[in-house]
């Protein structure tokens, strides 16, 4: 059986391209267009920079990763330049989705792969583990850790 692999966009990547991803894709889930994601993006560059300054300084229990606090100071200056303009239940959504995919990408690799193949690709751990050559015991404790992982940090 061939399992997707995971997409580009779901790399490691810096806390910059993390947040620019973030904001990316509440704004298109809420409905916005290319241009006023452009826009959006533009206009909250400057909280954005404050939110990293913010998140590489000193980080407290909960923070170990710098981009989480920024993530966290993101996602209010999403939710209170979108508010007025977008329905509270699309925004709520927009707003979970892009933090599950963001602590998706935080994962180790192995846990993203099987949280990917499981969630996303709908594979049992049958598929993934005759596809990788794990056991199913592993695959099932990669994907516990995982889920624990993203329940922990994954708020808004």
């Amino acid at each position: 059986m061939h399992l997707r692999s995971i997409p580009e966009w779901l790399s490691e990547a810096d806390v910059a391209g993390r947040m620019v991803t973030l904001a990316y894709r509440v704004a298109h889930s809420t409905g916005r267009s290319r241009r006023e994601c452009k826009r959006l993006w533009d206009g909250l560059v400057p909280a954005f920079a404050e939110a990293a300054r913010a998140g590489s300084a000193k980080a407290g229990p909960g923070w170990a990763d710098p981009g989480r606090r920024a993530r966290s100071q993101l996602l209010t200056a999403l939710r209170a330049e979108l508010a007025p303009r977008v329905e509270r239940g699309v925004l709520s959504a927009a707003l979970q989705d892009a933090v599950l995919l963001d602590e998706l990408a935080l994962l180790p690799p192995r846990q993203r792969f099987a949280l990917w193949a499981a969630a996303v690709s709908h594979q049992d751990i049958a598929d993934i583990s005759a596809a990788t050559g794990w056991t199913p015991g592993q695959v099932s404790r990669l994907l516990q850790a995982a889920l624990r992982t993203v329940a922990i940090h994954a708020r808004i």
